[in-house]
């Protein structure tokens, strides 16, 4: 299992060289909780109140939570209209997060999130879900285009246990 993975907003497939303003890297685990916020949401809306894009993406978020090696871009198939739709969602589930505290293997192994795969945790402890909250609120800023550049020559890195940092990267 990979510890980090890429999430972009290319509409398609990436390019060949990653553009730092379009796209981040983030912990795998830290993402899963968001998305597994973000589904959970929008479950308990009623049909009719559901955003109309979710019957075309609830399938591929549910399995962007379980497999930790698959570059997520936030944007493909989805209406430039509704991307304050599912930045929203990923703020309120960033909320969610952070007013969580902790994320144990527990709370992880009681989330069915596709058929019987659950939410990831990689160890019996307890994780504080900070960084997780941080990285859904810098998903719904890459989303609106508002997320602050990266230092020259690097990528943020949002998620991992001890908050946002950089990857240094050969851009050019």
């Amino acid at each position: 299992m990979s510890r980090a993975k890429s999430v972009g907003c290319y509409g398609g497939h990436p390019p060949d060289r990653a553009d730092p303003q379009r796209e981040i890297w983030v912990y795998d685990t830290a993402l899963s909780l968001v998305l597994a916020h973000v589904i959970r949401a929008v479950e308990r809306l009623t049909p009719d109140r559901r955003p109309v894009w979710w019957a075309d993406h609830e399938h591929d978020l549910r399995v962007q939570v379980v497999v930790s090696d698959l570059f997520l871009d936030l944007t493909d198939g989805l209406d430039a209209a509704h991307h304050g739709e599912l930045a929203r969602l990923l703020e309120d589930a960033a909320a969610e997060v952070r007013r969580r505290g902790t994320f144990t293997a527990a709370d992880a192994a009681a989330w069915p999130v596709l058929g019987t795969d659950t939410v990831p945790h990689r160890d019996d402890g307890s994780d504080d879900t900070a960084p997780a909250a941080e990285l859904g609120e810098a998903m719904a800023a890459l989303l609106r285009g508002t997320l602050p550049p990266a230092p020259a020559g690097s990528m943020w890195f949002y998620g991992p246990p001890g908050g946002r940092t950089t990857i240094v990267m050969q851009l050019g």
